[in-house]
């Protein structure tokens, strides 16, 4: 599923092709992923309008219209965006299409239909009313832990608690927790202040190296979890191996070697 850095990637991706351009039209291929509107209402509300700017929170991103509402994208499972010109460009899997006066289009392909497209009227009222936290790179060291002090259960159930922070999923918690050298299973009352503090380090790290890398895994750092992300596979740290598990029924990677299990005595 893309996560913060991906969806960050596809906001810089629609800042660069799809702003100030005029929509002449949409086409709706499965109204599936339409929530809370018809195709046709979709499109009279966008059309001679422009997108003028965007937003992300979390795996959410919005683009403002005209200054007077939002579109909200949300890509579940297997969602991305692309502009295209000529019609061999178009994606395979085109849920809605963005026809700009220009010639050229903005997909929204999304195979699994798991994610949506949605009008709303404020962006930061469809935060609030979808109960997400703050978005992960907004989070200073005290607030972080503020947040973290007194949560139940294991370290990684908390990192992806979309309530308590907005944007990690599955598989950047495992590079996170591997980053910070923090077994998975650790129970948050167990971490250490100075565990804390490493553990909101790499989170910062873990996501801005991945969104400079556009959340291509092959450009990721050697040192990285998510390229070796396979059972039994060397760790790139260590040497040792990587070994799977399910928590909270997630796959879930982590080191034998560097990512022990501690216990509090």
């Amino acid at each position: 599923m893309p996560e913060l850095p991906d969806v960050e990637v596809f906001r810089q991706y629609m800042d660069a092709t799809s702003l100030h351009q005029k929509i002449s039209g949409i086409e709706v291929e499965n109204d599936r992923v339409l929530q809370d509107i018809s195709p046709s209402g979709l499109g009279r509300k966008l059309k001679g309008h422009s997108f003028n700017k965007t937003k992300r929170h979390g795996k959410h991103m919005f683009a403002c219209v005209d200054g007077e509402f939002w579109i909200m994208f949300h890509f579940g499972m297997t969602g991305f965006l692309k502009y295209f010109k000529n019609n061999e460009g178009r994606p395979e899997h085109t849920r809605v299409l963005f026809n700009f006066e220009n010639g050229y289009h903005l997909a929204y392909d999304n195979q699994r239909m798991l994610g949506k497209v949605q009008i709303v009227k404020n962006a930061a009222d469809y935060i609030r009313k979808n109960d997400l936290g703050s978005d992960a790179l907004d989070l200073s060291l005290n607030a972080f832990q503020t947040l973290i002090k007194g949560r139940r259960g294991a370290v990684k159930t908390s990192l992806m608690n979309q309530s308590v922070i907005a944007g990690i999923g599955n598989i950047y918690s495992d590079e996170i927790l591997f980053q910070a050298k923090i077994h998975p299973k650790t129970l948050v009352k167990h971490l250490s202040k100075p565990q804390i503090k490493i553990l909101h380090e790499k989170m910062f790290y873990v996501l801005e190296t991945a969104i400079k890398a556009k959340a291509d895994p092959d450009e990721f750092p050697d040192n990285f979890l998510i390229p070796n992300r396979v059972e039994d596979q060397s760790c790139p740290r260590c040497g040792g191996k990587i070994k799977k598990i399910k928590l909270n029924n997630r796959g879930t990677y982590f080191c034998i070697k560097c990512q022990p299990l501690l216990k509090k005595k």
